[in-house]
């Protein structure tokens, strides 16, 4: 078997798997005497690790590999794989996209990491594609985005929050709640300052009656943007084939799901425009009240706060920087 591994800094080595490791994962989960050609470790990834696996038959597959169980992740971030597992069943609208799970393995008896085997989707990812494409090429993707976004929205549910083993709610306004409650208590233990978040946490609870205006809880994937997008191209035209990694999907309004957030950030960029419509036009139109902008703003506000936890983690102070005065502006926005 040969292994193909990336360049690691010694914080990652020490979690790497090693071969008699990933041979006896395979064995569990794709069988005793499976032959495997090439294990390759992907680059790409923030919180799992990912390798293709190529069989002797030339089958490829894909194991992804959770981090050890002492890591202790952020709220957001806790059993994501189980979460993804749980949440799979609710993605069939648009199943032909995703990959199909071979194998699932939490017992913790070969490694003490949960590890699920993956069907392999043939494609480039889309981040990497971008600056190669025509625009032309790139609206249209960014068309046929926005068409599959609105198919994972229309999927609804019973409660809002996150399958077990996260939190569920039976209203809105209690799982924005727990969202924020979250972040600050995450920030408050990565020693950040909390002025502005608990400020945009404040007006939040002061605006019940906006929040429950939301009644039925929609599929949000998490974490959809062209990182997590599969592409082939092909003489018709580049097209989206493969939408990754729902772990981080749960249930709530629809202008809460991490897309709609990136999006509403770049809204007034004079480089965004082409894409935004392009969006739009494959998603349909969505209200535009007062109401629906007040939630907005809030729903970055709960972003921004994650956003500042995150690159703290890396130690990346200008994004924090960057993020505490979006929070400063959105308090101001909100205030007005």
């Amino acid at each position: 078997m040969e292994y193909i591994t990336l360049a690691q800094d010694s914080e990652d080595a020490s979690v790497a798997l090693n071969e008699v490791q990933i041979l006896a994962l395979c064995q569990r989960g794709l069988g005793p005497h499976v032959a495997v050609r090439t294990v390759r470790e992907l680059a790409g990834g923030t919180f799992n690790a990912t390798y293709l696996v190529e069989l002797a038959d030339a089958t490829k597959v894909i194991l992804r590999v959770a981090p050890p169980v002492e890591v202790e992740p952020n709220w957001e971030d806790a059993w994501l794989m189980r979460r993804e597992v749980a949440i799979q069943p609710y993605f069939s609208s648009i199943a032909t996209l995703m990959p199909k799970i071979l194998a699932v393995d939490f017992t913790h008896q070969i490694i003490a990491r949960d590890y699920m085997f993956q069907t392999f989707i043939a494609g480039e990812r889309w981040d990497g594609l971008e600056e190669s494409l025509l625009p032309a090429e790139n609206e249209q993707l960014w068309q046929q985005f926005g068409a599959i976004v609105k198919q994972i929205h229309a999927t609804t549910g019973n409660q809002f929050g996150w399958l077990a083993p996260g939190q569920q709610f039976a209203t809105w306004r209690e799982t924005v709640f727990y969202h924020f409650e979250q972040t600050v208590q995450a920030m408050l233990a990565n020693q950040l300052d909390v002025t502005h978040f608990m400020a945009a946490f404040d007006i939040a609870r002061a605006q019940v009656a906006v929040l429950d205006e939301i009644k039925l809880p929609c599929l949000l994937h998490g974490d959809l943007w062209p990182f997590n997008v599969l592409v082939q191209r092909n003489a018709a035209g580049p097209k989206l084939v493969g939408i990754l990694d729902a772990d981080r999907a749960w249930w709530g309004d629809p202008l809460a799901d991490w897309t709609m957030f990136l999006l509403a950030i770049r809204r007034d960029e004079l480089a965004s425009q082409p894409v935004q419509a392009a969006f739009w036009e494959g998603y349909g139109e969505v209200a535009d009240t007062p109401n629906v902008r007040l939630r907005e703003e809030i729903y970055k506000a709960m972003y921004f706060g994650n956003v500042a936890l995150w690159h703290a983690g890396r130690g990346e102070q200008y994004v924090v920087d960057r993020a505490q005065a979006e929070l400063q502006a959105i308090v101001q926005t909100l205030s007005a």
